[in-house]
């Protein structure tokens, strides 16, 4: 079997609310579609995700497409798909970073490789380690009171973990933890993300404010470029931190243990460079005896059961899929390019939980008219 043939779409898919977060405001879902042909008719289906306003990564889907289309293309056309390490190898050479765009390649890969020998990705990884997953929520940044009230309702539908977005107004941060704790009561996990927004200093006043809401931790509470200052707040507070936007890297990952400054890696498959790239990740965290959580980013279904394939195949995995749903962040997006996406009823019925198809690759089939309703540019 070999690769013959690679094409990308922009897909865009508006959302029904704007979301709201520290780097911005999130108005539409604009991804990569990457589909890999091979001379045995297997077409793999991946995609590159991303967060606006520079949240994980520089790369957008207009710098993704070409650079795939133009550069990584070559790494690919030609080679045995399974050969994942020459692959990664080949495109490095190409082009050190832009993991994003080499995460939607190494999606169509696995699902090639699954489709061939009839199997799902998580066979291919190692098998089921835990049979469901813990989803959770994430609410975006609004007045306490109407946050307590979003809090209530994704209880309602099932959540046991919500996920509070704070740092845009700092001022606000406090009420709005407050109130939706009380709102849902002391059984319900909340874990707070920052996105960048604090000085060191600042976060450890907030943070030694907050605990006596009891946050399960506390992510990305500094710029991601200072890991001293966040090892700094790690040392200083007794919630756990969470590193996400300062990890993209086996690189990033390593300095961030070796400086204490996480005791919580978060992996997101997109701007981690793929399942591949990731396993090696939750490896090394695995080593330093350190917890994952598998990240969502603004992913479509086809990112979303990537990272539930990985996540329901790593040991290392103990937190959960953060950001789950029937799409990830605020939930809202008004459609999908898959013709079944996970729902609110689905989750619901799992008692806050998600399970994983068992069909070959990763389970997805995709759409044509709805991305050909969505694409901008193919």
């Amino acid at each position: 079997m070999k690769i013959t043939r690679i094409k990308t779409d922009i897909i865009k898919i508006p959302v029904k609310n704007p979301y709201i977060f520290s780097h911005g405001i999130l108005k539409e879902f604009s991804n990569v579609l990457v589909r890999i042909w091979t001379d045995e008719g297997i077409v793999g289906i991946g995609e590159s995700s991303f967060v606006p306003g520079g949240g994980v990564s520089e790369e957008t889907p207009e710098s993704v497409k070409p650079i795939i289309d133009n550069y990584l293309a070559k790494a690919i056309i030609d080679e045995y798909p399974f050969n994942l390490e020459l692959i990664h190898k080949k495109m490095d050479a190409i082009i050190p970073r832009n993991l994003i765009a080499k995460s939607g390649i190494d999606l169509s890969l696995w699902d090639i490789m699954g489709k061939s020998l009839n199997m799902p990705v998580y066979e291919l990884l190692g098998g089921i380690y835990e049979s469901q997953i813990i989803a959770s929520y994430t609410l975006s940044i609004d007045t306490p009171e109407k946050m307590a009230k979003q809090a209530v309702f994704r209880k309602q539908q099932g959540y046991l973990t919500l996920v509070i977005k704070i740092g845009r107004d700092s001022e606000y941060d406090l009420e709005r933890l407050r109130q939706v704790r009380e709102a849902v009561g002391p059984n319900i996990k909340i874990r707070l993300d920052a996105n960048e927004a604090y000085r060191p200093d600042q976060a450890i006043r907030m943070i030694k404010q907050m605990e006596k809401y009891n946050p399960e931790f506390i992510e990305e509470p500094v710029k991601r470029w200072d890991l001293d200052g966040m090892a700094q707040v790690a040392h200083a507070v007794d919630t756990p931190i969470s590193s996400d936007e300062s990890n993209t890297s086996l690189a990033s990952v390593r300095k961030i243990i070796e400086k204490k400054a996480a005791s919580i890696i978060n992996i997101k498959i997109s701007k981690n460079g793929g399942i591949y790239r990731s396993k090696k990740i939750a490896a090394l965290a695995e080593a330093a005896g350190i917890p994952i959580i598998v990240g969502g980013a603004n992913t479509y279904e086809i990112g979303r059961q990537a990272s539930r394939h990985f996540a329901i195949s790593t040991a290392q995995a103990q937190m959960g899929l953060g950001s789950e749903g029937c799409s990830p962040a605020s939930q809202s997006k008004i459609d999908d390019i898959t013709k079944k996406v996970v729902t609110y009823e689905d989750i619901s019925k799992m008692k806050g939980y998600v399970a994983i198809s068992s069909s070959p690759g990763l389970g997805i089939e995709i759409d044509e008219d709805k991305i050909n309703k969505y694409r901008i540019l193919s």
